[in-house]
């Protein structure tokens, strides 16, 4: 039995222990466990990211399969025939984390064409990959709680899931390196946990149907009125926070794609707001060539089966 799907039981267990049955269906629809979907991002491109797999697979969906059981972040392929396939170590390289802006100002020519599950938006050098986890960003401008909600969402996120044991301690890390002027039991910073009529997380999740705590001592604290929300310490500890409190917050990512041909000429831009005119700059140029390839195709396939038609 691998980790997630123990894990599964385990919510399960305590949903039977704890709840009644509309409960456990209430949990229930939070054990599906994510898929792997990965997004063509840019061809003719690799990766400088750690190689965590490789193979000779012949076909684009045994990589992806590839990838996906590594729990890896992309992959790169080059669909070639048995007689140039010997030019290559490896037709199939999987990566444990996605790259970032600057790998596609790169104009590199390669046999690959290069796939993520982190294309829309693709990840900044802000950043950092946890493999396995996700791809996170610790933003010291403080704010309150509703405010850093938007702000992650703006960029394509949420605030940062804690709820497991792997994702507290690599973000408690993260915030205990950020905020090296404080101590550790100050260095805090809001996460995708908050108070409504019970402790739910930012996807939506009680905390009653999964079974990892962090509390620390104290905490949540209780006879106060709860409007509370959730920060995580350097200290690897959850403590609840007045969420009208201006401070730090991890922003996660959320992986999605695929990207348009007008998002992927935009991609490289890192402003956003220069990024989305972009966009909207060129997007009535790029749907007018979208439109006359799909044309183009059409006519090609029209031509082929009259040409089938005249030699029957």
């Amino acid at each position: 039995m691998n980790n997630e799907t123990l894990l599964s039981v385990l919510i399960l267990v305590l949903c039977v222990k704890r709840m009644s049955c509309n409960q456990l269906s209430t949990c229930s629809r939070h054990l599906q466990i994510p898929k792997h979907e990965y997004h063509l991002t840019k061809e003719c491109a690799t990766s400088n990211m750690r190689i965590v797999a490789s193979s000779n697979a012949t076909e684009l969906k045994s990589c992806a399969e590839l990838a996906a059981t590594q729990n890896a972040f992309a992959f790169t392929y080059a669909n070639f025939t048995e007689g140039t396939m010997s030019m290559l170590s490896f037709t199939c390289n999987v990566f444990d984390c996605p790259e970032f802006h600057p790998f596609l100002l790169a104009a590199e020519e390669s046999v690959y064409d290069y796939y993520s599950m982190y294309s829309k938006p693709l990840p900044n050098e802000n950043y950092t990959c946890a493999p396995g986890l996700g791809v996170f960003e610790m933003v010291m401008n403080p704010l309150n709680y509703s405010n850093a909600m938007v702000a992650c969402e703006d960029v394509g996120g949420h605030l940062a899931n804690v709820v497991s044991d792997s994702r507290t301690s690599f973000l408690s890390t993260l915030v205990s390196s950020y905020s090296k002027n404080n101590t550790p039991t100050n260095r805090k910073a809001f996460v995708g946990l908050f108070f409504e009529n019970g402790f739910v997380t930012i996807t939506g999740e009680p905390l009653s149907c999964l079974p990892f705590r962090a509390w620390a001592p104290g905490h949540p604290k209780t006879g106060r009125p709860r409007k509370e929300c959730v920060v995580l310490a350097g200290n690897r500890y959850w403590e609840t926070e007045d969420c009208s409190r201006r401070l730090p917050y991890i922003c996660e990512l959320v992986p999605d794609g695929p990207l348009s041909p007008v998002e992927r000429y935009c991609a490289p831009i890192n402003n956003i707001k220069r990024r989305k005119n972009c966009i909207l700059r060129n997007h009535n140029q790029f749907e007018q060539m979208e439109q006359t390839k799909q044309q183009c195709n059409g006519n090609i396939n029209t031509n082929k089966s009259e040409a089938i038609d005249d030699n029957n």
